[in-house]
């Protein structure tokens, strides 16, 4: 695992971790306490930027977000997400959106509501843990490559 960025905000504390787990090949964000949107939009563009640098020359296709430590609701960015954010990176290989759901019921909601708008570039997967993301994405890496 490669830490790519701990990003902060104004009071300095990190909110958001992103990670290139090398061996699986797979972009997590870890989502850290309370946030605002803006943090959200923010932190999220790191990843675009990693996913148009290094993502490409990876061929990643899978971005995961931790969302079990994330407090609150950011469903005013569903929007923003589905029409800008997934496009922006399904031009530069991500394909899949797996989001570790969240005990706070407000930023559960999010999510929900993030996978029933599915972009139709990136598909949005709810998951209860890492390792079932971690198998979601085993399978379908070998689905591809049995199709390759």
């Amino acid at each position: 695992m490669i830490v790519v960025d701990l990003i902060r905000n104004e009071s300095n504390d990190i909110y958001a971790k992103i990670v290139y787990c090398t061996d699986k090949n797979y972009l997590l964000m870890k989502w850290i306490g309370p946030c605002t949107e803006e943090e959200v939009k923010i932190a999220s563009l790191k990843m675009l930027e990693w996913q148009k640098r290094e993502g490409v020359k990876n061929n990643t296709s899978f971005h995961v977000h931790d969302t079990k430590e994330l407090e609150g609701a950011w469903a005013g960015l569903v929007d923003w997400i589905s029409n800008y954010f997934f496009p922006e990176n399904f031009k530069y290989g991500l394909r899949y959106n797996l989001s570790i759901i969240s005990p706070d019921l407000f930023s559960k909601m999010s999510s929900i509501q993030l996978e029933k708008s599915n972009s139709n570039k990136v598909t949005t997967i709810l998951c209860e843990t890492i390792s079932q993301a971690e198998a979601l994405i085993r399978n379908k890496q070998n689905e591809h490559s049995l199709k390759g």
